[in-house]
């Protein structure tokens, strides 16, 4: 065997091996991306899409602004349930207190009341006995 064959399969520096998934066209290469700054993680980078209509524009924005919207509902409805908890139970705790001291001044009044009636009873009775 001659050296000539064997070196005939390797390829040279100046070749270009085509790789599954490469460009088909020679020295087509993709362009350079350009690192951008993670200020915000969830922003995702997306190449420029030309030649879209609108309706997929439209779709494309629908569907983003339902799952924002989603999101946005979800946390809010846990807030809002919190807030309307705090309140209620701020609420329904002033109502007790303020339910209690009514009770409590009423009760007293009524105690008072009957207290004066049964004793004015008493004297009276006893007043009517010794005569």
């Amino acid at each position: 065997m001659s050296k000539s064959r064997i070196d005939a399969g390797i390829p040279v520096l100046t070749e270009i091996i085509k790789t599954p998934g490469a460009d088909a066209e020679i020295g087509k290469q993709a362009p350079p991306r350009t690192p951008q700054p993670q200020e915000r993680p969830e922003v995702v980078d997306v190449p420029t899409i030309d030649g879209w209509l609108n309706e997929e524009w439209n779709r494309l924005e629908r569907k983003i602004g339902g799952r924002i919207l989603h999101q946005v509902m979800e946390r809010l409805e846990a807030d809002i349930e919190a807030r309307v908890r705090d309140v209620l139970a701020d609420a329904l705790q002033m109502a007790v207190t303020t339910l209690a001291n009514d009770i409590q001044q009423n009760l007293q009044a009524t105690l008072q009341e009957v207290i004066t009636q049964a004793v004015k009873d008493e004297i009276s009775h006893m007043q009517t006995a010794k005569k």
